[in-house]
């Protein structure tokens, strides 16, 4: 009798442990950027993700103007969660602008997406016309020749913007430059940036995007334009400040550039801040490497095809954090 009250005991303890651990559940907050682009559909997948390994829990996705806001906002523990770029925490890193000194209080929870998924590759799209008017074929052309070019990069405080504007100046042209010749540069999200393409209020598009997407394509469709190509060299030197790659495309991926292309490609990471518990960051990483097919499922199209245990643990410029290097230790994926 004794052995059987002991035994039922025991499954009340195990039973109660058991649904402590069941009803575990977060509710969390990541900030990332505008509504409905890249960032919110993996939102949607982080929700998912850790949706189904604590249910219960949820992740709201707030907008933002971009990493370079997240990172401040995760830092001083406004969120829990920010979606950043590698070149927003080289700058936060450094303290360089817009940063006013050196942030040390964020660690990465997981990747989101490496630079050579391509998700944001530096796209320099001439109107043909422009090109076929002056005799372009190359950015170098535009310099040595000092032409009236309207150029459109991504809106102040993106760090697509700072990219645009430092491969330029790389390049040869600053934006003082540009408008000394009697050419105009613009800052316009990436909706805007197409539809001035195509209203031809613009001649260049110089923007990141993902390879493929679908405005790519919009200003294929509605005009024709000139792939110009950005030299190697320059590319590693801009990618470089950005703690990104040098990346491209093969012959014939894109129909209006016949031969292969250079660029630049920036990835993106989850950053939680350094006073995140243990617990919260190891529960998180954990949730996002063991149902990581939610995520994909609930996600950018495009994640379906890049996002694995291995991209999910490949680091950044700031560490791991300590909870999540944890969990990412037991799994295997980190020595």
């Amino acid at each position: 009798m004794k052995l059987k009250l002991k035994t039922l005991a025991f499954a009340a303890v195990t039973l109660a442990v058991a649904s402590a651990a069941h009803a575990e559940t977060y509710n969390l907050t990541l900030t990332g950027a505008s509504p409905g682009g890249l960032w919110s559909r993996i939102g949607g997948g982080v929700d998912a993700a850790i949706a189904k390994a604590y249910p219960g829990s949820t992740v709201t996705y707030q907008t933002s103007s971009g990493g370079l806001a997240n990172v401040p906002l995760v830092a001083t523990g406004k969120v829990p969660m920010g979606i950043v770029t590698d070149g927003d925490l080289s700058a936060a890193k450094a303290g360089s602008k817009p940063f006013r000194g050196k942030i040390e209080n964020v660690r990465v929870l997981f990747r989101a997406y490496t630079s050579q998924a391509r998700f944001q590759m530096t796209h320099l799209l001439l109107n043909k016309e422009f090109a076929d008017k002056h005799g372009v074929s190359s950015f170098q052309d535009i310099v040595a020749k000092k032409l009236p070019v309207r150029i459109a990069i991504n809106r102040r405080g993106n760090m697509d913007s700072d990219v645009s504007r430092v491969l330029m100046e790389e390049m040869g042209a600053s934006i003082k430059d540009i408008e000394g010749w009697g050419g105009q540069v613009v800052h316009a999200a990436s909706k805007e940036i197409v539809s001035l393409m195509m209203d031809r209020r613009i001649d260049l598009a110089n923007f990141g995007i993902a390879y493929k997407h679908p405005r790519v394509r919009e200003i294929a469709k509605g005009i024709t334009p000139v792939w110009l190509d950005i030299p190697q060299d320059i590319a590693a030197k801009t990618a470089a400040k950005f703690g990104g790659e040098v990346c491209g495309f093969k012959p014939g991926e894109y129909a209006f550039a016949p031969g292969k292309g250079t660029s630049v490609c920036v990835g993106a990471v989850i950053i939680g801040s350094a006073d995140m518990d243990d617990k919260t960051a190891y529960a998180i990483t954990k949730a996002l490497v063991e149902r990581i097919g939610e995520f994909k499922d609930k996600s950018h199209k495009l994640i379906k095809k890049t996002a694995s245990p291995q991209t999910l643990s490949t680091g950044s410029i700031y560490p791991f954090h300590p909870g999540s290097a944890k969990y990412l230790k037991e799994a295997g994926l980190m020595n």
